[in-house]
């Protein structure tokens, strides 16, 4: 993203006395930057827009938001941003959809200025229509006292668009009269609103502006110095103030915590500074200027670039190595941490064991000593040759040695059992691990085919194994440096396929009629038996002809060669006739107090309906399982001869079949 900067001078006809120098500028009296967050900023403080707040990436016409963002508005008509005019992602600045008449968006109130002094105003613009002739931002800046005068003004003229997104810096300088130190700044927009006009407005600052400094220090092309402690001359700086006050006062001031405060230096009050040498640190020296009078006011002065002086320290080379763990296995890699004091922006390491080098590198930061298998007892050390500023011996340091205590490898074992190797398919087989100086607590991970199954414990059972599975367990004990192990063979199991039986589920015959029992089986079958064996004509055959007085199930059961077994059932339903009761008592004793389709015939009813005399129907039902009770309406019917018909499925023949006939109800 571009930035422009367009400065105007503009100081106000205050007569020969007023200030009017514009090289140098001091701190910021205001720096508004809106702050930084995520999502969307805090609204501005009550009476300083007239626009209203919206939290919102692309506010409406007449209002604003405090944002950090800004993307895909209104078709895309306004250029995206994702980041403040400095570059800070997370900065926030003010985005501005302009109302839809000129007026005043943004005021503020100056405290704390001097009388008869320049300043400068800034403020960082960027027009956000891209792309479409629409209405250009035309801004006033307007600088007025308290009571309305207006002390200056700048216009910016129309903003024009750009073929990318670039921020503007508009500043311009005016003068304070004398015994005026407020004033209130005024941004005023010049273009309707409605299409066009939109803006994005950051880094608003009041600057003290006065006389131009140039710092140079006697002997140094730079005024960035690196000076060793031990080596420091008495400095010479000199400042050239450009004369443009009536009378000039001036200090010198030092800052030992880069540049966040400055303290005065006694009796540097002139353009010269005399620096004697001092303890290692790094110094900020600067000059701060004003008309007689302000100095020491920060509203008033102003203040030269820092001469930065950098006292190094006498390097003391230093590297002491440690074990970055107490335990340390046989086989495994060994990590040894080193820490280094002063090494240099160039340092020469070598780690070395019971003397031997066995690794060198130079530059950059030390790393660890890894991957290198240690034996017990063997003594690991470090050296470092450090290039550092400003040393006053070789540079060389030693580390401390360390013997490094490598733990051997336990001894451990484990094995497998299974409840049973040769199993039917339908089967649970419990396996049990035993381990073989596991520890206290060993820890277990199933595996079947070299999957991993179950959990954590030293038995697993599975009910779902194939022909040919592997099962195994991998123990961990309980033991320091303990390694995973396994039995060497595992359990490989035989499953036996079941035998499968295919029935029909229910076969219906006429009472007195037989029929033949056809299951399908398959499998090496070994035996079988049919029970009950009640109806049955041959219960030796595996098909055999029943011939059941009544309703029947019957169940085969058969044996595999290999002794699975395997079971299933088939209805014989025996079906008769449909008959109905005579005659019925409903008096309520619990007792043939219905007159229904008895509850024995297996028959689905289409309709049951019961007639007097008369042919009035008194009841009538699709249900075989409801019955007559008698009554009519909730009135019960006197004794007497009633007409039945029923209409039902002949479960023999499979079809539509009718019964009708009379029944007696008895009081």
């Amino acid at each position: 993203m571009r930035k422009c900067l367009l400065i105007i001078c503009l100081c106000a006809g205050l007569g020969t006395a007023a200030q009017t120098c514009t090289g140098g500028l001091g701190d910021p009296i205001v720096d508004i930057t809106f702050g930084q967050g995520a999502g969307w900023g805090p609204p501005l403080a009550a009476g300083i827009t007239n626009l209203g707040f919206q939290a919102a990436d692309c506010p409406e016409d007449g209002y604003y938001t405090i944002a950090n963002r800004t993307a895909d508005c209104f078709v895309d008509s306004w250029w995206s941003l994702t980041q403040d005019h400095t570059g800070n992602p997370k900065g926030y600045f003010m985005l501005i959809n302009a109302s839809y008449q000129p007026s005043q968006f943004y005021v503020e109130t100056v405290d704390g200025l001097c009388g008869n002094t320049s300043y400068q105003f800034a403020a960082w613009v960027l027009n956000l229509i891209r792309g479409q002739q629409e209405i250009e931002p035309n801004i006033t800046f307007r600088i007025e006292k308290t009571d309305g005068t207006v002390l200056q003004t700048f216009d910016t003229g129309n903003i024009p668009q750009t073929n990318s997104p670039i921020w503007n810096q508009y500043a311009f300088y005016f003068n304070t009269p004398p015994g005026i130190n407020t004033v209130v700044l005024r941004m005023i927009n010049n273009a309707p609103g409605g299409i066009g006009n939109d803006i994005a407005l950051d880094d608003i600052t009041f600057r003290t502006a006065g006389a131009s400094i140039e710092n140079t220090v006697v002997g140094y092309p730079s005024d960035t110095l690196n000076l060793c402690v031990n080596a420091q001359p008495t400095l010479n700086i000199n400042a050239m103030v450009e004369s443009c006050y009536p009378s000039t006062s001036m200090q010198w001031q030092e800052s030992v915590d880069t540049g966040k405060t400055w303290s005065d230096l006694a009796g540097a009050l002139s353009t010269g500074l005399s620096r004697a040498p001092t303890a290692g640190g790094l110094y900020l020296y600067r000059l701060s200027v004003a008309q007689s009078g302000n100095l020491g006011i920060a509203t008033c002065e102003v203040e030269s670039q820092p001469v930065e002086v950098n006292v190094i320290p006498v390097p003391n080379p230093a590297i002491s190595i440690a074990l970055a763990s107490d335990t340390n296995c046989a086989g495994s890699p060994v990590t040894i941490n080193a820490t280094v004091t002063d090494p240099g922006p160039n340092p020469f390491y070598q780690w070395l064991v019971d003397g031997t080098v066995i690794s060198s590198s130079s530059g950059g930061v030390i790393k660890s000593l890894m991957s290198y298998p240690l034996q017990n007892g063997q003594i690991v050390t470090a050296k470092m040759q450090s290039d550092a500023a400003c040393l006053t011996g070789s540079g060389y340091a030693a580390s401390n040695a360390i013997v490094v205590p490598v733990i051997p490898i336990p001894v451990t074992a484990v094995s497998v059992a299974a409840s049973a190797v040769q199993i039917c398919a339908d089967s649970i087989v419990v396996f049990t691990a035993t381990p073989d100086n596991g520890g206290a607590g060993p820890h277990y991970q199933w595996q079947v085919n070299g999957v991993k199954a179950g959990g954590d414990s030293s038995v697993f059972d599975d009910a779902g194994l194939r022909n040919g599975d592997v099962v195994n367990v991998s123990m961990t004990a309980d033991l320091v440096c303990s390694q995973a192990v396994q039995d060497p063979q595992g359990v490989t199991m035989t499953i036996y396929p079941l035998p499968a039986i295919s029935m029909d589920t229910a076969i219906v015959i006429a009472g007195g009629s037989s029929v033949r029992l056809a299951p399908a089986v398959t499998g090496d079958i070994a035996s079988f038996s049919w029970t009950p064996l009640t109806g049955i004509e041959d219960a030796g055959s595996m098909t055999p002809v029943v011939k059941p007085v009544g309703t029947t199930a019957y169940t085969l059961r058969v044996v595999t060669l290999d002794g699975c077994k395997a079971a299933a059932t088939e209805k014989v339903e025996v079906f008769y006739d449909v008959r109905l009761p005579e005659g019925f008592t409903p008096n309520g004793d619990g007792h043939n107090d219905l007159f229904r389709v008895p509850p024995g015939i297996p028959v689905v009813i289409r309709r049951f309906a019961v007639y007097n005399r008369q042919g009035e129907m008194l009841f009538y039902t699709t249900n075989v399982g409801d019955g007559w009770d008698g009554t009519y309406r909730g009135q019960p019917q006197p004794a007497g001869t009633y007409v039945w018909f029923v209409e039902y499925n002949d479960p023999v023949t499979k079809r539509m079949a009718e019964k009708q006939g009379t029944v007696l109800l008895i009081r």
